[in-house]
């Protein structure tokens, strides 16, 4: 219901940009990954959500967290934990169990960027729209990737 709701209130926050006229309305953006000092971006709109999957480092367990894409970046709103332990270690005050998942509701805290760690032992799985992106480093060196949300780069027809 949240997920509905969240994509209600931007759809309308883009409808009255529009009617007002704003540059940002008319402007596309685009998610950018940054890793290893190769930068790709992918086509994007303010409200499509954005996942995170990854096992947690100390305990092993899944985590998922849920962004909305804004106009600062990724503004959190659910994060998903497959082990009680990891609500307590991120000193959560309460969750709640659904289906298996202890669930934090986050609204509000925005992130102008998202800033990653993989290794061999700790992959990353991103998941937007239709796509889903999974990064790992096979080195034994971590890797690291900064996810941001900016104006997409004009394409040169000159």
């Amino acid at each position: 219901m949240l997920h509905w709701a969240l994509h209600a209130v931007a759809a309308f926050g883009l409808l009255l940009a529009f009617a007002l006229g704003s540059p940002a309305a008319v402007q596309s953006v685009c998610l950018t990954l940054d890793m290893d000092q190769q930068v790709v971006t992918y086509p994007i709109a303010f409200g499509d959500n954005l996942h995170l999957s990854f096992r947690h480092s100390i305990y092993g367990s899944q985590v998922e967290e849920q962004f909305v894409i804004a106009p600062k970046g990724f503004r959190a709103f659910k994060l998903r934990y497959a082990d009680l332990r990891l609500v307590e270690f991120y000193g959560h005050e309460s969750a709640t169990n659904e289906n298996g998942w202890w669930i934090v509701h986050n609204p509000g805290r925005e992130f102008p960027s998202l800033d990653l760690r993989v290794s061999r032992e700790a992959s990353i799985r991103i998941t937007f729209l239709d796509q889903t992106i999974s990064l790992r480093s096979d080195t034994a060196i971590e890797g690291r990737a900064r996810l941001s949300v900016s104006a997409c780069p004009r394409e040169n027809n000159g």
